[in-house]
């Protein structure tokens, strides 16, 4: 079974918290998971580390309760937002000499991963929906990139007619063709509303 480190759930614990209020408590159950993720990378003897990525509402945390969770292993849930955010983490996983696995999860069409963010229980602004899908992106290309000998598994989400969520790995033949694919994914959030807008 993983042991899983999620802000979200940090939230739920915080005096005050409700999900109507959840963005105000972001900025300090994400350090809280911060610091409960390094941590864990000391006390845990598991020696793979999954770090998931993606926009907020693409199925993220389904695609772990799904098919993660019995891995054994530890789990950072959370966008993997920034470079920055993704390089700390990565580097502290490898001084901690273990080895760091990168699932993101792209949805396949925005306009309804947004319908989804928008009906969910938590509530953020919808600025935090266009940087985080597209900060994730950007950061994925990133880690392709400059950490070449790091697995990153792509899975694109999408709803079934019944309104299910459904994964579906993408296989690539070479690095070189995950890094065009990535490449191709790229865009601002001015570009994030745009798609969004045009599927609504």
């Amino acid at each position: 079974m993983a042991q899983v480190i999620s802000a979200d759930e940090i939230k739920k614990t915080l005096p005050g918290y409700s999900p109507e209020k959840s963005e105000l408590f972001h900025t300090q159950s994400a350090r809280i998971a911060d610091r409960d993720f390094d941590k864990a990378l000391k006390e845990n003897p598991c020696k793979e580390v999954v770090l998931l990525c993606g926009g907020t509402a693409s199925g993220k945390t389904e695609f772990l309760d799904t098919q993660l969770i019995d891995k054994d292993c530890l789990i950072f849930d959370a966008t993997l937002s920034t470079e920055k955010g993704a390089e700390i983490k990565i580097r502290n996983i490898l001084r901690a000499k273990k080895v760091p696995v990168i699932f993101a999860v792209i949805p396949d069409n925005l306009g309804r991963a947004f319908i989804a963010f928008l009906s969910r229980e938590r509530k953020f602004s919808d600025t935090h929906f266009y940087r985080t899908h597209s900060g994730s992106r950007r950061a994925l290309l990133w880690i392709a990139t400059n950490f070449k000998d790091i697995e990153i598994n792509l899975v694109e989400s999408s709803y079934t007619s019944d309104q299910k969520l459904q994964f579906a790995k993408i296989e690539f033949e070479s690095r070189q063709q995950l890094i065009n694919y990535l490449t191709g994914l790229q865009t601002t959030e001015t570009g994030i509303i745009s798609q969004v807008e045009k599927t609504l």
